[in-house]
């Protein structure tokens, strides 16, 4: 009897744990992107530097565009994008040039 509730309990855990083992589906995945993005661009806001930067996730791959005035400022924008990319990757395109 004790062997039967055991096994029951396994197959509960079992049934309960299967779907977080599903791959995410594409709509999932495009909310992972947007927040991504989202996360990145509230940590830009407000900093004077990141004004002419966009920022675009797809398949948690993060694409920096747009100009900084120094190198510093772009080293910073792609530290905020990989500490935001939840495992990703990211790519810069951002070009130097002072005002």
């Amino acid at each position: 009897m004790a062997r039967m509730g055991r096994h029951a309990v396994l197959l509960l855990g079992v049934l309960l744990l299967r779907p977080a083992c599903t791959p995410p589906s594409t709509s999932e995945r495009a909310g992972i992107d947007q927040e991504i993005a989202r996360n990145i661009l509230w940590r830009f806001h407000g900093d004077p530097r990141f004004a002419n930067v966009r920022v675009a996730c797809e398949d948690r791959r993060v694409t920096l565009e747009g100009r900084v005035d120094d190198p510093k400022a772009a080293a910073d924008a792609l530290q905020v994008a990989r500490s935001e990319c939840r495992g990703g990757t990211v790519e810069s395109r951002l070009e130097i040039r002072p005002r």
